[in-house]
């Protein structure tokens, strides 16, 4: 073949194949979101804050991450709106101590749990949730003992710092509770504790016995082994207790479904349990109408500010947590950021 006519093939063959496309090149991978500074959690924890909102957003309800170790002697609730973390619960555990909790210093795995929720950060959902879990049977419906307290006027985010062995917590009315670090024993404060009851009558055994002795309004439910807000478990009715002690010796007694949404959800069965006032106004309007209370003075200190100062007698920060060794770990991204 003429190598003229071989040039011109070879030339045609090329044209045909055009120009190979271009391979894209693979993205970098995005670096996982870091955890904010320690620091961050500290100053949460040691400050007396406003809630955020007045409700839960329904997103956020029960998001929760819940870890141990990064502040030494505390389990710790936070959850990441907007890529940033917050904290939005911690826990006192005592897993053993003499008076309290005997049974626990014999390896029992029998505890007292203190947990201060408050989902979303909201003043909806702000309330201490104490657990006796006696560990005689091992089954959850007849070892776990549940009592709910809510105090009111809910003024601000329940706070913590240490004090040298002690920490003090600032409840949601800005009062103080003062529990032994090593123990989680209550020492001081608004707040009173009696041992654990390790009756193995299960039927006769007493929930987590909690005595609040402050300026405030308390409303406690208790259960074994349910949610401690249903107005009825097992066939039988229940009713939450309401406490005035710096006005009122006695207590008033009113049926959970008045406080908490009883309704399931479509397709489900189990109750919502929601609360269903607006705000601290609308109970003190029930209170005083179904108990026959004089709520005024609650009133003006719900409308007092949005929370009380540290004493200068506090700890700052630095000072509590000093030379406390931390640790700072991963967490995956956070959902989209919800609007206020």
């Amino acid at each position: 073949m003429p190598r003229k006519a071989v040039l011109l093939a070879f030339t045609l063959f090329l044209a045909s194949c055009g120009t190979p496309p271009k391979v894209p090149e693979a993205e970098p991978p995005h670096p996982p979101l870091q955890k904010p500074p320690v620091d961050t959690v500290f100053e949460q924890l040691k400050s007396d804050l406003p809630p955020e909102r007045d409700l839960v957003r329904e997103s956020y309800r029960y998001d929760r991450a819940i870890s141990m170790g990064r502040v030494p002697g505390i389990k710790l609730h936070t959850y990441s709106p907007c890529r940033e973390e917050k904290v939005v619960g911690f826990a006192l555990v005592n897993k053993g101590s003499q008076r309290i909790n005997p049974r626990g210093l014999e390896g029992t795995g029998a505890r007292r749990e203190f947990l201060f929720q408050y989902p979303d950060r909201a003043r909806e959902e702000i309330f201490l949730s104490v657990l006796d879990d006696v560990r005689i049977s091992k089954r959850y419906s007849h070892d776990n003992m549940f009592r709910e307290l809510h105090f009111f006027p809910r003024r601000q985010l329940p706070s913590l710092v240490r004090e040298g062995d002690r920490l003090r917590v600032h409840l949601p009315t800005g009062e103080s509770v003062v529990f032994d670090a090593a123990t989680a024993e209550i020492v001081d404060g608004v707040l009173d504790e009696q041992p654990i009851d390790f009756n193995r009558n299960r039927h006769a055994r007493h929930g987590p016995r909690i005595r609040y002795r402050g300026e405030g309004l308390v409303i406690t439910v208790a259960q074994r082994g349910e949610a401690p807000r249903r107005d009825r478990v097992w066939g039988r009715k229940k009713l939450a207790e309401i406490r005035y002690p710096s006005h009122y010796r006695k207590r008033c007694r009113l049926s959970p479904a008045l406080l908490w949404d009883q309704r399931p959800k479509p397709g489900d069965t189990d109750p919502r349990l929601t609360w269903k006032l607006k705000s601290d106004d609308y109970l003190f309007d029930l209170v005083e109408k179904r108990c026959g209370w004089d709520l005024s003075a609650l009133r003006e200190g719900s409308r007092a500010g949005n929370g009380r100062r540290r004493s200068p007698g506090h700890l700052t920060r630095d000072d509590a947590w000093a030379n406390i060794p931390v640790t700072v770990g991963v967490h995956s991204a956070g959902r989209a950021c919800v609007p206020q």
